[in-house]
């Protein structure tokens, strides 16, 4: 297609020039002929490029030509055609994709990298208490919970935020931050009002019922204990027993059951203490040391004082040491407490028969169990490691569980730098 634009292109340009030069000779004046050719078709260029500029300003048509400039033009009106689909289709599929944002009920808020809002639904609008004029806004200026700023300054999205904020009515908002391309994140939001309301009750319900029970148990079980201490034919001796035994179990899970439901109902805001977590392992280990066959070794070399909840990591000490313990097949327990770069990881690690892989992820569970006969056994209420997970989400860390089936297993966490003293 060059190829032939440009032999058009020569041979206008030679036919002027011969028919200049023709002209020249009839009147035998050949030099002035082939310069008037020159000219003429000089001229021819000038009109197709004036033509081609007023065409490139959409104030004229397309020159009419056929040497290199109309085939440049043939090109480019396909090209634009070809753009004038694209742009089309795109368009199309933007209407698409706004239509199906605006018709989530869910909030959504597009940022960029630095968190300005470049777009958001109608949901968002609503949940948030937005006006069209805070399409360029940062984030932050809009949304002031300070556990939100943490959330987002923190940078680290994989896990959802959960929080209150004050809108038309007070509402319970659930936020997740996704990364969206290379400079944009997508912020979803959702209306967890009912949601916590409902998980509010179950809660009241639970820590009620747990309060209820507590008296009427401490009443059995103190006569049980001084049934135990009586001489007894042998036969009422085992079922006084297997009594104790049983509200001893029951008022362990009222207790726990209690401490789960102050777990969870806890203030996330309220400030915590300073303590020495070297202490506090020390006097951990102290408790539990004749609580089974195992023995405990307690590795921690410095002092080290967090900022936190000290009767709650103390839980989560005893809890994880006490699992060791039961399940370590009498094997002994170690209890690491060591710097990180990262912050200070906390370790326990038994040597027992190990966690089946598909069991792990369940085991933050309430009530859940690996193995119920097993649990029949050593006991337990199945709220030890529930416990464990709440409590250690206000202290901005999660549980990791290593286990290889006959070789044990590894609980760890890592309390974060911000934390350290």
């Amino acid at each position: 297609m060059h190829q032939s634009a440009l032999q058009g292109e020569l041979t206008k340009v030679g036919v002027v020039i011969t028919l200049g030069l023709a002209s020249g000779w009839t009147i035998n004046q050949p030099l002035y002929g082939l310069l008037a050719g020159l000219i003429v078709a000089l001229i021819m260029s000038v009109r197709t490029m004036n033509a081609l500029f007023r065409w490139s300003y959409r104030q004229g048509p397309a020159p009419q030509d056929s040497g290199l400039i109309g085939y440049s033009v043939d090109k480019l009106i396909r090209r634009e055609k070809n753009l004038k689909t694209k742009l089309a289709q795109q368009a199309k599929q933007l209407r698409r994709y706004n239509q199906g944002i605006e018709s989530l009920q869910d909030g959504v808020v597009i940022i960029d990298q630095e968190g300005y809002i470049t777009n958001f639904n109608a949901a968002a609008l609503y949940l948030l208490s937005l006006r069209k004029e805070d399409e360029g806004q940062h984030i932050k200026n809009l949304i002031r919970t300070p556990s939100f700023i943490k959330y987002f300054d923190r940078g680290d999205y994989s896990d959802s935020l959960q929080f209150d904020i004050q809108n038309i009515k007070q509402t319970s908002l659930q936020v997740q931050i996704t990364q969206f391309g290379i400079d944009q994140k997508v912020m979803l939001i959702r209306d967890v009002t009912e949601r916590k309301r409902v998980e509010t009750m179950r809660q009241n319900f639970i820590a009620d019922v747990s309060h209820e029970l507590r008296t009427p148990l401490t009443v059995i079980n103190g006569y049980l204990e001084m049934l135990a201490d009586m001489e007894l034919p042998n036969a009422l001796e085992k079922a006084v027993g297997q009594m104790n035994s049983q509200g001893q179990r029951m008022k362990s899970l009222v207790n726990d059951l209690i401490q789960l439901s102050k777990l969870e109902s806890a203030n996330s805001e309220r400030s915590g203490e300073r303590f020495n977590l070297r202490s506090l392992g020390h006097s951990v280990v102290d408790q539990l040391q004749e609580y089974g066959d195992s023995d405990i070794h307690f590795l921690c070399e410095q002092e080290i004082e967090i900022e936190g909840f000290s009767d709650e990591m103390s839980s989560v000490l005893s809890n994880l040491i006490t699992n060791a313990i039961k399940y370590g097949n009498n094997s002994d327990v170690e209890f690491r407490i060591q710097p990180m770069d990262s912050g200070i990881e906390v370790s326990v690690t038994d040597h027992g028969m190990g966690i089946p892989p598909e069991h792990i992820a369940h085991l933050t569970e309430r009530f859940y169990r690996v193995d119920d006969s097993r649990e029949s056994t050593v006991g337990g209420s199945g709220l030890g490691l529930a416990i464990v997970k709440h409590a250690l989400e206000h202290h901005d860390t999660l549980l990791e569980v290593e286990s290889e089936i006959g070789k044990g297993s590894t609980f760890s966490f890592v309390i974060p730098a911000e934390r350290v003293i």
